[in-house]
């Protein structure tokens, strides 16, 4: 088994996760979309595109969003906890048959969900759909099985690199709770959480309304019935309105670096049309070389290199997009004696952006490509497929996303980063931060 808590869909952010699949035979270009709500009201999807590994996907709208005070760090915990012993299988059960059909399962999430993805080939389709139907929404959690596992939950917090970290206190100081919450469990919550909260957890937020199976490679038919026999309840749980508060969130650490991320409220994907044109302004301010160990010559970063000089640093622009609200700015990480000026470089920038009809021309160009990369990569168009149906109960084929972008105008652009620039700051900032100014000083 394993887990994850990178999440990367295509409008959030620019990386793409990469799965290397040896296959016997080149798959079909053609390709088949449906999608349908079933009587216990999960939203199912299939995309056949005749791949010979098929990808599955059981994905729930529960994450760190749907945490309390007294149970942080509980999503941590289940994608941890992923492939334990279920109500009809066992650890050793799950394990021994996944790898003898060649197959993998995969745990991952963000803020708002929590993903048991099943990859094999596609022969062995169903005989492993039993074994992700196990995982996904038959969990136990034996109390003598749960302790085995914090060593590797205790090793993942002492792994977090710094850019997380301060995208982590990035949130906590945005909306202190909700999306506030961590992807990763406080450290006074390890060995609290038992298993009468995870089952509690499970049952409240693991229902029908809030599912979708998602696939691609396989037969809708088959697709439909894996998620029309589900143990989920039809109960529809309702999430708590986000709201932003902005502030700032500091935390001093014995580093080399420092690193800094400045944002402000933007929208969420509850407006396509204004996530889409975000996408496409990250993308036109800058979010790094394009080139392995090129330079970029994005606007932020042509500012940034002026407030730099000749020392080193990295800077991109930050678009986290969340069911109804999201984040915008810029993360970079620097040497501690420029940090300060390129925070005050990337808040100016904030305020006042300035972009020309080209920049804004070469974001749809390098969002478009974004999107069509991505469906080269097996990982990456589940991933598009799974967002839109978890958050919309709808799906659109990257070729119509794509079609939506170039509808997408300079004007439209403009108009949403001028938005921007009124909204209350959030700052972050982690490392030897001893230059970085606090927010009210950049004000």
């Amino acid at each position: 088994m394993a887990c994850s808590a990178v999440r990367s869909p295509i409008l959030r952010n620019s990386t793409v996760r990469h799965y290397a699949t040896a296959t016997a035979a080149q798959a079909c270009s053609s390709t088949n979309l449906e999608s349908k709500t079933l009587n216990n009201k999960v939203f199912a999807v299939a995309l056949e595109n005749n791949s010979p590994i098929s990808q599955i996907s059981i994905v729930f709208r529960a994450g760190p969003r749907n945490e309390t005070y007294h149970n942080q760090g509980i999503s941590h915990h289940l994608r941890i906890l992923a492939g334990l012993t279920t109500c009809r299988s066992s650890y050793f059960a799950i394990t021994r048959n996944i790898q003898q059909l060649g197959g993998n399962i995969i745990a991952t999430s963000d803020r708002e969900s929590i993903a048991y993805t099943l990859q094999v080939t596609r022969n062995n389709l169903n005989e492993a759909l039993r074994f992700l139907e196990d995982v996904a929404t038959q969990q136990v959690f034996k109390p003598w099985e749960i302790p085995e596992q914090l060593p590797r939950l205790r090793y993942e917090l002492s792994t977090i690199p710094e850019t997380t970290r301060v995208l982590e206190l990035l949130h906590r100081a945005a909306y202190r709770t909700g999306l506030g919450n961590s992807l990763f469990s406080p450290k006074r919550q390890v060995g609290r959480i038992n298993s009468e909260t995870l089952q509690h957890f499970v049952n409240t937020w693991f229902t029908g309304s809030r599912c979708s199976v998602v696939a691609t490679g396989a037969p809708f038919s088959e697709i439909c019935s894996l998620a029309s026999n589900l143990n989920v309840k039809s109960d529809n749980t309702q999430d708590i309105p986000t709201k932003y508060h902005g502030g700032e969130l500091r935390k001093e650490r014995n580093s080399s670096t420092a690193t800094v991320a400045v944002a402000v409220e933007s929208t969420g994907l509850n407006k396509e049309k204004d996530a889409l044109a975000l996408a496409v302004l990250q993308r036109a301010i800058g979010t790094g070389p394009q080139v392995k160990w090129g330079s970029s010559m994005s606007p932020i970063y042509k500012s940034a290199s002026s407030a730099a000089g000749k020392q080193t640093f990295a800077i991109s622009a930050l678009n986290a997009v969340y069911s109804d609200s999201g984040l915008f700015g810029f993360i970079f990480s620097s040497e501690p004696s420029i940090a300060g000026s390129l925070t005050t470089c990337a808040y100016k920038w904030l305020k006042s952006p300035q972009l020309s009809d080209a920049d804004i021309s070469r974001g749809k160009n390098i969002l478009k490509a974004d999107i069509l990369y991505s469906t080269e990569n097996e990982p990456g168009l589940l991933e598009i497929l799974q967002q839109q149906a978890l958050h919309k109960g709808t799906v659109y084929s990257p070729k119509e996303i794509v079609a939506n972008v170039d509808k997408i105008t300079a004007n439209d652009v403009k108009s949403i980063a001028g938005k921007l620039g009124s909204g209350k700051t959030t700052l972050a900032a982690i490392g030897d931060i001893c230059s970085v100014p606090n927010l009210d000083e950049l004000s």
